[in-house]
Protein backbone atom coordinates (compact mmCIF):
# COMPACT_ATOMS: atom_id res chain seq x y z
CA UNK A 1 0.00 0.00 0.00
CA UNK A 2 1.08 3.41 -1.34
CA UNK A 3 0.65 6.28 1.12
CA UNK A 4 -0.91 8.57 -0.46
CA UNK A 5 -3.85 5.93 -0.78
CA UNK A 6 -5.05 7.17 2.82
CA UNK A 7 -4.86 10.42 1.28
CA UNK A 8 -8.40 11.05 0.23
CA UNK A 9 -9.94 9.15 3.31
CA UNK A 10 -7.98 11.80 5.34
CA UNK A 11 -8.66 14.99 3.38
CA UNK A 12 -12.11 14.49 2.70
CA UNK A 13 -13.42 14.36 6.42
CA UNK A 14 -11.32 17.01 7.46
CA UNK A 15 -12.41 19.61 5.02
CA UNK A 16 -16.35 18.44 5.33
CA UNK A 17 -15.75 18.43 9.50
CA UNK A 18 -14.03 22.63 8.90
CA UNK A 19 -16.66 23.69 6.56
CA UNK A 20 -19.74 22.32 8.24
CA UNK A 21 -18.45 23.84 12.11
CA UNK A 22 -17.81 27.46 10.05
CA UNK A 23 -21.15 26.85 8.69
CA UNK A 24 -22.81 26.27 12.11
CA UNK A 25 -20.73 28.84 13.49
CA UNK A 26 -21.94 31.72 10.47
CA UNK A 27 -25.67 30.55 11.46
CA UNK A 28 -25.37 30.54 15.16
CA UNK A 29 -23.85 34.34 14.66
CA UNK A 30 -26.60 35.77 11.86
CA UNK A 31 -28.98 33.75 12.87
CA UNK A 32 -29.44 32.29 9.53
CA UNK A 33 -31.06 28.95 10.14
CA UNK A 34 -30.63 28.11 6.67
CA UNK A 35 -26.72 27.76 7.21
CA UNK A 36 -26.85 26.21 10.07
CA UNK A 37 -29.05 23.36 8.50
CA UNK A 38 -26.80 23.11 5.81
CA UNK A 39 -23.78 22.73 8.54
CA UNK A 40 -25.44 19.68 10.25
CA UNK A 41 -26.20 18.06 6.27
CA UNK A 42 -21.99 18.62 5.68
CA UNK A 43 -21.69 16.97 9.20
CA UNK A 44 -23.50 14.16 8.68
CA UNK A 45 -22.21 13.53 5.28
CA UNK A 46 -19.19 13.85 6.47
CA UNK A 47 -19.78 11.00 8.89
CA UNK A 48 -21.15 9.16 5.88
CA UNK A 49 -18.32 9.50 3.87
CA UNK A 50 -15.88 8.32 6.47
CA UNK A 51 -18.44 5.42 7.09
CA UNK A 52 -18.01 4.60 3.19
CA UNK A 53 -14.40 4.79 3.63
CA UNK A 54 -14.36 2.32 6.25
CA UNK A 55 -16.80 -0.50 4.80
CA UNK A 56 -16.41 -0.26 1.78
CA UNK A 57 -12.99 1.49 1.05
CA UNK A 58 -9.62 0.12 -0.46
CA UNK A 59 -7.95 0.21 2.77
CA UNK A 60 -5.55 -2.79 3.06
CA UNK A 61 -2.98 -3.59 5.63
CA UNK A 62 0.16 -1.84 4.57
CA UNK A 63 3.68 -3.11 4.11
CA UNK A 64 5.32 -1.30 6.47
CA UNK A 65 5.14 -0.41 10.48
CA UNK A 66 4.48 2.66 9.91
CA UNK A 67 2.03 2.71 7.20
CA UNK A 68 0.12 -0.36 9.45
CA UNK A 69 0.09 1.96 12.29
CA UNK A 70 -1.41 5.34 10.12
CA UNK A 71 -3.74 2.78 8.72
CA UNK A 72 -5.34 1.71 11.67
CA UNK A 73 -5.24 5.21 12.69
CA UNK A 74 -7.30 5.95 10.08
CA UNK A 75 -9.86 3.30 10.77
CA UNK A 76 -10.89 4.13 14.36
CA UNK A 77 -10.83 7.62 13.35
CA UNK A 78 -13.10 6.82 10.27
CA UNK A 79 -15.29 5.11 13.58
CA UNK A 80 -15.19 8.12 14.99
CA UNK A 81 -16.53 10.21 12.12
CA UNK A 82 -18.97 7.88 11.85
CA UNK A 83 -20.25 8.53 15.53
CA UNK A 84 -20.31 12.03 15.26
CA UNK A 85 -22.27 12.21 12.08
CA UNK A 86 -24.99 10.05 14.44
CA UNK A 87 -24.80 12.92 16.68
CA UNK A 88 -24.68 15.49 14.08
CA UNK A 89 -28.33 13.93 12.78
CA UNK A 90 -29.47 13.98 16.58
CA UNK A 91 -28.50 17.51 16.78
CA UNK A 92 -30.28 18.71 13.28
CA UNK A 93 -33.24 16.66 14.58
CA UNK A 94 -33.45 18.44 17.54
CA UNK A 95 -32.77 22.33 15.66
CA UNK A 96 -35.90 21.21 13.18
CA UNK A 97 -38.05 20.79 16.04
CA UNK A 98 -36.81 23.19 18.14
CA UNK A 99 -36.47 20.71 21.46
CA UNK A 100 -35.04 22.27 24.55
CA UNK A 101 -31.76 20.83 24.89
CA UNK A 102 -30.34 21.85 21.44
CA UNK A 103 -27.81 24.00 22.39
CA UNK A 104 -26.05 21.32 24.72
CA UNK A 105 -26.57 18.78 22.50
CA UNK A 106 -25.15 21.16 19.48
CA UNK A 107 -21.81 22.39 21.60
CA UNK A 108 -21.01 18.75 22.36
CA UNK A 109 -21.22 17.84 18.91
CA UNK A 110 -19.12 20.68 17.55
CA UNK A 111 -16.69 19.45 20.15
CA UNK A 112 -16.52 16.13 19.36
CA UNK A 113 -16.20 17.05 15.33
CA UNK A 114 -13.01 19.70 16.61
CA UNK A 115 -11.30 16.26 18.43
CA UNK A 116 -11.76 14.29 15.33
CA UNK A 117 -10.65 17.10 13.00
CA UNK A 118 -7.49 16.65 15.17
CA UNK A 119 -7.39 12.71 15.08
CA UNK A 120 -7.35 13.17 11.19
CA UNK A 121 -4.39 15.76 11.50
CA UNK A 122 -2.54 12.96 13.71
CA UNK A 123 -3.19 10.63 10.44
CA UNK A 124 -2.45 12.95 8.20
CA UNK A 125 1.32 13.33 10.29
CA UNK A 126 1.53 9.56 10.69
CA UNK A 127 0.87 8.78 6.70
CA UNK A 128 3.61 11.91 6.08
CA UNK A 129 6.11 9.77 8.57
CA UNK A 130 5.56 6.82 6.91
CA UNK A 131 6.07 8.17 2.98
CA UNK A 132 9.50 10.15 4.28
CA UNK A 133 10.65 6.64 5.83
CA UNK A 134 9.97 4.89 2.56
CA UNK A 135 11.80 7.31 0.14
CA UNK A 136 14.95 6.95 2.90
CA UNK A 137 14.98 3.31 2.30
CA UNK A 138 14.40 3.50 -1.45
CA UNK A 139 17.88 5.95 -1.63
CA UNK A 140 19.42 3.42 0.16
CA UNK A 141 18.57 1.03 -2.07
CA UNK A 142 19.37 2.88 -5.37
CA UNK A 143 22.91 3.68 -3.49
Amino acid sequence: MISTSLYLPTVVPQWGIFLGIVLLTIGFVDKNKGLTRIGWVLLISTGLAALYFNLLGILSSGESASENAALKLLISTGWQSAAGGLLAFASLLFFHFEKKRYTLLSFLTIAYFILIFFLYVQVSEASGKSMKNESKTEQKQVK
